[in-house]
């Protein structure tokens, strides 16, 4: 169990910034804003999704090709970094850009849902090509969340707000789904990522030293009471 040691394909600070799309292109996307996230979503939901739409600013026509989302982006691989993972976003039935010529002054809208398949911080690059010119390029960023751990974690988190410092997003490293904190010194998990018939377990990782805190259905009860009868950690409902 060796969570501050993720390798895991990710995006990087660095990244967002260089795939910005520059404030005098021809053809930009103007909506949703840049810092656009589509929120915690449960592991498998498929509610998650929102329109990206491009603009033609310039005096000329354009024509787009096929929308598409890939993961040629840039990487990194520091802990807690959102995983690069082009299967979870996905353009939908609703596609008015791919193929489309907008004229001087008008604009499209291309639905991009986000499904999880994982808990954590989840990326991909949204591309909308322009012909004979440059594609307009966002990062789709979104974080899948597996109950109850994570609604155990939040928890933690405000209860003890001294011992949990500095929060990781959620990291798979198999049997574990977990976050780190302090900088790492301190990892906290249940054994949920692989199927078991054996129930699921908290677990801790301090000092290179692992330890077994209890039942993650106990964690669950505990927190469940001590916030409040509307916010149940046994559900599977959005953070």
């Amino acid at each position: 169990m060796r969570f501050p040691l993720f390798v895991r394909q990710t995006l990087s600070a660095a990244g967002l910034c260089a795939l910005a799309v520059p404030a005098l292109a021809q053809v930009a996307i103007t909506d949703p804003p840049l810092e656009h996230h589509f929120g915690k979503i449960p592991v498998g939901a498929t509610y998650a999704a929102q329109y990206f739409s491009v603009f033609n600013q310039g005096s000329t026509p354009v024509t787009l090709g096929q929308v598409r989302v890939d993961s040629d982006m840039a990487v990194c691989m520091a802990l807690g970094c959102p995983s690069i993972a082009p299967a979870d976003f996905a353009v939908q039935g609703s596609d008015g850009c791919s193929g489309r010529t907008l004229q001087p002054g008008l604009g499209c809208s291309t639905l991009v849902g986000f499904v999880p398949t994982a808990p954590g911080a989840r990326a991909a690059r949204l591309v909308f090509p322009v012909q004979g010119g440059t594609q307009v390029e966002r990062i789709v960023v979104g974080t899948g969340v597996s109950q109850p751990l994570e609604c155990v974690l939040d928890w933690a988190e405000r209860t003890y707000p001294t011992l949990f410092l500095q929060p990781t997003p959620t990291q798979v490293v198999s049997p574990y789904v977990a976050r780190c904190y302090q900088g790492g010194a301190l990892c906290v998990g249940a054994d949920v990522a692989v199927p078991t018939f054996a129930p699921a377990s908290i677990y801790y990782l301090l000092n290179g030293e692992v330890g077994r805190l209890g039942t993650l259905s106990d964690f669950a009860a505990v927190a469940t009471q001590a916030q409040s009868s509307t916010l149940r950690c046994e559900q599977s409902s959005p953070q």
